[in-house]
């Protein structure tokens, strides 16, 4: 009986030490465990902090590209400004100089009219005695030049014509890529040159033309005139 006394007081003493070295290992782990917890907070405030660093890094990086983007496009449109006015005047110098020369036609012409005019008040004074050459006939002759004259004059607006059709649509193909390039960077000021000088191109060649039809149609009647002269 004393003997499984003393073994038990032995095994108390084993247990209570068991149960303090427990308590000792549980003290320390939850020192460890306190430890840790805080290395995980300042790790996480830590990594918060550089996920705030990296999206304000991010924004900066993305403003600096589109500043930069900007910066190309608005570059880009004052040169293609730029090619625009220069094309403006030129062809505001070519159609100057087509319609000067269109006028020079315009006077060639009536010069021929005033001078038809005085062969066929020439011709009717000398109806009444037949010329003795017809083949030498100054009406003829003049008939002839005139004719000659005539055939140039139709070569020169033929050639005036196609010039002016070259530049008008070599001016309509800038115009339509200066409007798409301004429909991207939306600047309305460019737009609103193109419509002005799609307008004024369009008047520009409307008069151009009805001065090229007047002026066929004048050489047809001075023609028809200059026959009926020689044929009274």
């Amino acid at each position: 009986m004393a003997m499984s006394q003393a073994l038990s007081e032995e095994e108390f003493h084993r247990m209570q030490a068991q149960l303090l070295e427990l308590r000792t290992q549980n003290y320390q782990l939850s020192d460890d465990l306190r430890k840790n917890t805080a290395e995980l907070n300042a790790v996480r405030q830590k990594n918060v902090a550089l996920e705030r660093d990296f999206v304000k890094a991010q924004k900066a990086l993305n403003k600096s590209k589109k500043a930069q983007e900007v910066d190309a496009l608005l570059s880009e449109n004052e040169m293609l400004q730029g090619k625009l006015h220069s094309q403006e005047e030129d062809f505001r110098l070519q159609n100057s100089t087509l319609m000067t020369e269109l006028s020079k036609l315009c006077t060639q012409i009536e010069q021929l009219e005033q001078e038809n005019q005085g062969l066929k008040e020439g011709g009717g004074a000398s109806a009444a005695a037949p010329p003795p050459n017809p083949a030498s006939s100054p009406v003829d002759g003049e008939l002839l030049r005139l004719q000659a004259e005539n055939s140039t004059l139709q070569k020169k607006m033929k050639v005036l014509q196609e010039r002016y059709d070259k530049e008008l649509q070599r001016q309509t193909v800038a115009q339509g890529n200066q409007s798409a390039t301004s429909e991207t960077d939306g600047s309305a000021s460019a737009n609103g040159i193109s419509d002005v000088t799609g307008r004024g191109e369009e008047s520009a060649a409307q008069g151009t033309n009805e001065r090229l039809e007047q002026t066929e149609a004048q050489l047809e009647q001075t023609e028809k005139q200059l026959h009926a002269s020689s044929n009274p």
